[in-house]
Order: C-alpha cells, then sequence, then structure tokens
C-alpha cells in the first residue's frame, strides 16, 4: 500500500527545522524567494512545498528528500557543503540586485545633473 504524503507532517518538519536554527518565516521565505503569508501556508500544512522549494529547504537544512517527506532518512551526507553553498548562491542574488540600484541610482543622480546644469546656464 502506498503512503499518502500528509501536508500538515511535511509543515511540522520544516517548521521545527526553522525553529531549531532559530529563524524567522520571513528570512527562510527570503531565501527561497517566497512571500512570507505562502511560506506560512507551507508550514501550516495548507499547501505542499513546490519541488523547488523542497529541494531548497533539503539543501539548506542538509536534509535528505526522504526525511522532509517521510520524517525518515535523517540527515543527507552527501552534500555537508549544500547550507554554503545556497547561502553563497542568495548573496550573489542580493549583491546583483544592490548593483542594479546603485546603476539606477547613479542614472538619476546623473540626470539631476544635467538638469541643473542647463537650469544654471
Amino acid at each position: 500500500m502506498q503512503e499518502i504524503l500528509s501536508k500538515k507532517d511535511i509543515g511540522e518538519r520544516i517548521k521545527d527545522l526553522r525553529l531549531d536554527n532559530g529563524l524567522s518565516q520571513s528570512f527562510i521565505a527570503e531565501i527561497l524567494h517566497l512571500s512570507r503569508s505562502n511560506y506560512s501556508q507551507i508550514e501550516l500544512g495548507n499547501q505542499y512545498p513546490s519541488f523547488h522549494t523542497l529541494h531548497s529547504i533539503a539543501r539548506y537544512y542538509s536534509k535528505s528528500y526522504e526525511w522532509l517527506l517521510h520524517g525518515s532518512g535523517g540527515e543527507k551526507s552527501d552534500e555537508p557543503t549544500a547550507k554554503v553553498d545556497l547561502l553563497i548562491k542568495d548573496l550573489e542574488s542580493t549583491l546583483k540586485s544592490f548593483t542594479d540600484s546603485l546603476e539606477k541610482l547613479e542614472q538619476e543622480l546623473t540626470q539631476i545633473k544635467n538638469r541643473r546644469t542647463k537650469t544654471a546656464s
């Protein structure tokens, strides 16, 4: 007989991981590129995590899919650096956004400077 996956059980395991690590829903939602409310629905067991979300959670906490889905399988031993890799990718994404924001700011400042030069003339 095939085991039915419980959204509630999966959500509780994911929530327990977050709480055990002293992290907020907002922090994890940001890392997973989800809204906080969407992430909350996963923890509450109201919806299943997508494959991508499940994969990211498993990598972040160094857990196996088996453990997240069924509560067995324990630590994921073949990816000890997965958490670091995920953090590096998140940092790269944040730095890219920051760089884009700085470029937009530079363009706006140049436009302001040009307007002031034209007004002064």
